[in-house]
């Protein structure tokens, strides 16, 4: 049996599979999970693969660490989105940040728990989880209350559809405070550089700096993702915290070379991109 992942309907990576563990449609979407001998158990949300056990740690790490270790001394971070709980767990590693986390589907959250104990970190006393609207929690939030938004989102469809949109970065600008940045899932500039193109350009309608970065991953269609990063103040490569990057205890992926090297852009993305690039 294949779990088969169709993107933008030219675009097919499968991945074999053991047998289907779960399969429920929740308020919002339809949610499975399955088991694989080479990946570990996966988890599947209107179709498309959102994480699985053997690469999981790439993500979560790239997007937490990135931002954390530029900023030079982030207290709140308000991730929206993540339910599996790897973006929170991450960010929980630096023992002086609390963390809001607003996650639509209560479901989600569940069956991260049931089938993905390992990943989340859900007893932390500095984990406060919302289930709710991320959207309309960033409306009703006091501006400059956030060091760090994390829109930790699916695919621009269904409940994630408001998250990519000029309204939504207009509050997450105004939520942090003045030295503040967010870090925004980016899609693919390989497999999908139109969308890629319009986040960046809606980021950078607020931000000082916008730049993306690059990450692998193993199990998403093309293998090369991205994230977009906006800052007010702090420059990713420039302002780099060494001494926070190569301390973090339990990494499996990022360290501060990784860290560098992931804002290194092809030429044929520089040209593409243009004046969307601002560093």
């Amino acid at each position: 049996m294949w779990f088969e992942e169709i993107h933008d309907d030219f675009f097919k990576q499968g991945l074999r599979v053991e047998e289907k563990l779960v399969e429920v449609e929740s308020e919002y979407q339809k949610i499975e999970v399955y088991r694989s001998r080479e990946f570990g158990k996966l988890l599947v949300i209107d179709g498309h693969g959102m994480l699985c056990e053997r690469d999981e740690f790439i993500y979560h790490e790239m997007m937490a660490h990135v931002p954390i270790c530029t900023h030079r001394d982030p207290k709140r971070v308000l991730i929206i989105g993540g339910g599996d709980g790897g973006v929170a767990k991450e960010v929980l590693r630096h023992g002086d940040i609390e963390v809001d986390m607003v996650e639509i589907d209560r479901e989600v959250v569940r069956i991260s728990q049931e089938y993905f104990p390992e990943i989340g970190d859900w007893e932390n006393p500095r984990l406060n989880l919302t289930i709710g609207d991320g959207i309309e929690f960033v409306k009703r939030a006091d501006s400059g209350s956030y060091d760090i938004v994390l829109v930790d989102s699916t695919d621009p469809e269904g409940p994630a559809e408001g998250l990519f949109n000029r309204e939504f970065y207009a509050h997450v600008f105004r939520i942090l405070k003045d030295d503040g940045m967010v870090v925004a899932q980016g899609e693919s500039w390989w497999i999908d550089m139109p969308l890629h193109k319009e986040i960046m350009g809606v980021i950078g309608q607020f931000f000082k700096i916008v730049m993306p970065y690059r990450f692998e991953m193993y199990s998403y269609p093309g293998c090369n993702w991205n994230f977009i990063l906006g800052s007010k103040r702090y420059h990713p490569t420039a302002d780099i915290i060494l001494q926070r990057a190569d301390l973090i205890d339990g990494l499996r992926y990022y360290n501060s070379d990784i860290h560098k090297a992931s804002f290194i852009l092809p030429n044929y993305v520089k040209k593409e991109l243009g004046q969307l690039y601002k560093w």
